[in-house]
This record gives structure tokens, sequence and C-alpha cells, in this order.
């Protein structure tokens, strides 16, 4: 056991989902000083170039202190409504038609985009609206694609656009990667996503598809598989072998298998995340009721306070940044209480598993943490090209600050999303020593690292961030401003 996290650093991450409410200047901004270290943009809604503009805003907020990260989530092969006028009401007791194939609709019917539905329902099915708030059961259906699903609405409530529909024990024949996917994929590659989340995975192979967009981009960014049927439960370690990341998508997951499964799910998908030293994220209804208050639920402050002891490693606002009446408080309060749990825990000294991956890297970083730990070191500088050091060293949870060495901005933006990393620009050198000194003399003048303080060095041999992992160095800071270690 060990003591708290140094410094002032704040270890949890939070992620903003950027919508209506956050998507001018001025807001992007507030949420950014508010603490929000990555912003989400959905690509379930509007086309893909409508977000061109949000990256140029959102990159606009760097400097040369602080990166921004951008998390571009793809719709997936998850239903949808169609596009239809206000809001509707939907009763107990009365009789909806849907109308399957629809992108929109102007009748008293919903639209339903996908049409298939209308052909693999059956009388008696259950459909779930708006993550469960509203359910339907089948009284009639045609059998037919592109045709109408007649229902009872069981449990009512208003109802707007693109809501969400679940069919609970259904599998819906679609591709984890459609047509849609594919745009909105091309264009977050081309706009310079820092991660990407693939949406209702299901297999390993689901991922597959933005994986290789991704290498044939000639680029590097990671993969987050976002966890939300029965099916990705049973192929967890499988898909998680597969991805650089997992989120833990509740409010799919929580309509999809019985409400009271959600929790234990949580802590499978965290604890299978954690082992392989990954970035974790928590997301939906986190903090739900400040869409409409300014101020949390007691209730709703728990369970974020519990999803950062289950050792989750961000936590996601939705609706409540993207639509909701205070955006800013939003991300204020996510990061009082994000603050507020780790000031409550010390580090448990978790090492995570090793995997058939960056294997000979994972041993160099459990080696840099362990000597940073015994030698009292308070930083941990870590050289990098693309990122996977950093991730790998983040994994182990050590108490001192983990900052990424790097010359690449796209390395840098990633960062944002790891856990108790930051990150410094710096040319490399032709000795990795050199670059490491260098990244030392930076921190140092911006106060970062103070005099007497001990830094533990991982870099590639002979060039720091291009070289295999593969050299750890222990130096320390004289008062006089030098740089004595070992070379």
């Amino acid at each position: 056991m060990h003591g708290a996290l140094d410094c002032n650093m704040r270890r949890t991450r939070v992620v903003a989902t950027v919508g209506p409410s956050s998507w001018d200047s001025e807001n992007l901004s507030a949420l950014f000083d508010a603490g929000a270290d990555v912003f989400r943009l959905n690509y379930s809604h509007g086309e893909p170039e409508d977000k061109s503009e949000l990256y140029e805003k959102i990159r606009s907020l760097e400097t040369s202190e602080r990166t921004t990260c951008i998390l571009a989530d793809l719709p997936g092969p998850k239903l949808r409504l169609g596009e239809f006028e206000g809001v509707r009401l939907l009763r107990n007791g009365d009789i909806v038609r849907l109308i399957c194939g629809k992108t929109s609709h102007d009748g008293p019917e919903l639209p339903v985009e996908y049409d298939g539905l209308s052909a693999e329902l059956k009388v008696g099915d259950a459909i779930l609206l708006a993550d469960g708030l509203i359910r339907l059961s089948v009284k009639e259906t045609s059998g037919v694609r592109a045709s109408f699903v007649d229902c009872l609405v069981e449990d009512g409530g208003p109802l707007t656009s693109r809501k969400g529909v679940n069919v609970p024990g259904t599998t819906i024949d679609l591709p984890a990667i459609g047509p849609k996917d594919e745009k909105a994929l091309a264009h977050a590659i081309e706009a310079g996503a820092d991660w990407i989340a693939v949406s209702y995975v299901r297999t390993a192979e689901d991922i597959r598809p933005a994986k290789d967009a991704v290498k044939a981009a000639g680029l590097h960014t990671p993969i987050i598989a976002k966890i939300e049927h029965p099916s990705a439960l049973k192929n967890l370690h499988s898909i998680l072998e597969a991805a650089d990341g997992v989120m833990v998508a509740r409010g799919d997951l929580g309509v999809e298998i019985p409400l009271e499964l959600v929790p234990i799910a949580q802590q499978n998908i965290i604890d299978a995340g954690l082992m392989r030293g990954m970035v974790v994220i928590v997301a939906t209804q986190m903090l739900e009721s400040m869409t409409l208050n300014p101020r949390p639920t007691r209730a709703e402050v728990s369970d974020v306070s519990t999803a950062i002891r289950q050792g989750g490693t961000a936590v996601m606002l939705s609706g409540e940044t993207a639509s909701g009446d205070h955006p800013i408080k939003a991300v204020e309060t996510m990061v009082r209480i994000a603050k507020a749990t780790e000031d409550g825990l010390t580090n448990s000294g978790g090492t995570p598993g090793a995997l058939s991956k960056f294997r000979s890297t994972r041993a160099v970083a459990h080696a840099g943490v362990e000597l940073a730990i015994t030698s009292g070191a308070r930083h941990i500088l870590v050289a990098t090209q693309h990122g996977n050091a950093p991730r790998l060293v983040s994994g182990y949870r050590p108490d001192m600050v983990v900052t990424a060495v790097t010359d690449r901005i796209r390395a840098a933006r990633r960062m944002n999303l790891l856990p108790g990393v930051k990150s410094v620009m710096v040319d490399e050198y032709e000795r990795g020593s050199q670059t490491m000194q260098e990244a030392i003399r930076i921190l140092a003048a911006e106060g970062s690292i103070k005099s007497g303080e001990r830094i533990v060095a991982i870099s590639g041999s002979p060039l720091a961030m291009r070289g295999a992992t593969s050299t750890i160095r222990l130096y320390r800071l004289e008062s006089d401003g030098t740089i004595s270690g070992t070379e």
C-alpha cells in the first residue's frame, strides 16, 4: 500500500459529450476549463461532415501546456427511431404503430430506421425505447421487411427523435460496421480523432474493420470496445484482447440484461480491463438528473464514486453535457466527485496480467514502476512514439505522476484519456539520455519537477521514442539545476 498520488493531479479522466448545449466555442472552452479531459463526438446524431467544425473548435482550445483529446463514438448496429417533429407523449394502453425502414416520418406513426424489424419481431416481444424508459409489447406485425409493427404501450412517457430501440432477447441481423459506420469511421480518421469507440460490439471480429481502417490510413489510433450487449459479456475476454480500451455502456446494457445484473457486469468488465492495463470508461446516466437540475442526487454521486472505486479510469457524461441545461456544472461536479473519491483511496498496487502483445515493453514498464517505488521517485517519464508504453505504465496505477515524453502531437493528445498521465513535447535527440534529460529540464522550468526529486526515465535506445522500449534510468534534479544519475 502506498500513499495518494503525488501532486494535485486528478487520475480519473472526465469525458464530456458534445452536443447542442455545448458545441459553441464559449461553452467548449468553459467545459475545458472546468476539467473535461476528453470530448466525445457521438456520430449517431447528424452527418459526419457536420462534425468537422467541432474538431476545429476543440483543437483551437489547445495551449502549450495542455492538449485536447477527441473520442469519436461510432453509431454501431444500434436500432434507433427516425426523425419526427416535437415530443410525442405515449400513454399507457395506447396502440402505436412503428413504420420500419423510415429515416423520418410526419404522421402519427413512429419511424424506425431498420427495415428488418417488422420481419424479425413476433407477437408478445418486448420493445424498449429511450434506454428502457418506455416499454412496448408487440400486438401485430406484418412479418415482412419495410413494413409495420403495432404495439401496446405498457410503460409510457415522452419521446423524441433518434432515441434508441432495444429488443431484449432478440439478435438483430446487423453488421457491427455498417455503411453509416464506415462513413463515420472514415471521417473520424481523416479529422484526426484520438480514440475511436466501436458501438454494440458482440465479438472480437466486430472490432477488426475499425482496426483495419486505422492501419490502412497509416495511423495508430486506439480502439475502444463498447460493451452493451449480452453476447459481449460472453465474449468479453476475446473482445478485450482485440481492443485497446473498453467502455461500460450501461444504457443499452441495462435494457438488454436484467437491471439487477448491471452492477455485477460493470465490475466484471472493469476487472477484465484492469487486468490488461486498459482504459476503462464507465458511461450512461452518471449524473442524469443534472440534465435538468443544477445539482445531482446523492445516489448519482455515490454511483460515480463507486465506479471510480471499482477501478474505472474514466467517467463519461452524455446528455448532461450534450443536451442538458447545466453542462458546465455537470463537469465541475464530476471533477469534484473524482477528486474526493481519489483522496479517500490508496493504491492497491495492482499488477495487470501479461499480454501477448507488448510483452517486452510491459516487462520494462513494470520494472520502471518498481524502481520508482523503491527509490522514492516522484515522477516517471516514459518516451513514446504512439502512446503504448505510457498506457502500459499507467496500468500499474503508480502513485507518482507519469509523463509521456513525445514529439508527436497525436500521441500527446491520446494521453488525456490515460489515468494519471500527462504529456510533454520534446524533440528527439541522438541519444535517449539526452532526450529524457531535456524533458526533465522542461518540466523543471515549468515547476512540475522540483529540486531534490528523483525521476525514473523509461525509454528506447539509442533513440528514446523510436527505439524499442528497453532502458530505465534513475535521475535526480539537484539544487543547482543539474541532473545527476546513471548513464
